[in-house]
């Protein structure tokens, strides 16, 4: 039988190690039809399919870079704030006179 002293101890050090967790929001990505170059949220590869253009993915609180990979170099799209249990939208567009894609950031 464990004390009441113990079992308070763990279930702080439990709520502790969640309440870590919690400084996340979620940045989703609206990306053109064909896009298909590798995309990281600062150096972090996302891995997940874009289903009909489109995927969220969770992200700590704070600054952000979106960027792509192009032949091994990392090309910066924009920088933005991800704020605690928020959605940044990102869309992904084609510019006429540019060469590659740009962002629009809602919040």
């Amino acid at each position: 039988m464990r004390s009441s002293a113990y079992r308070v101890g763990i279930g702080l050090a439990l709520f502790g190690f969640t309440g870590c967790t919690d400084d996340v929001g979620y940045v989703e990505i609206k990306a053109f039809p064909g896009f298909n170059v590798p995309l990281y949220l600062d150096e972090a590869k996302l891995e997940i399919p874009f289903k009909n253009g489109t995927t969220l993915v969770r992200q700590r609180v704070g600054a952000t870079k979106l960027q792509l990979e192009y032949a091994g170099r990392f090309m910066p799209l924009c920088e933005f704030d991800v704020r605690k249990n928020r959605i940044v939208t990102v869309k992904l567009t084609l510019g006429a006179f540019q060469r590659g894609p740009r962002c629009e950031l809602k919040k």
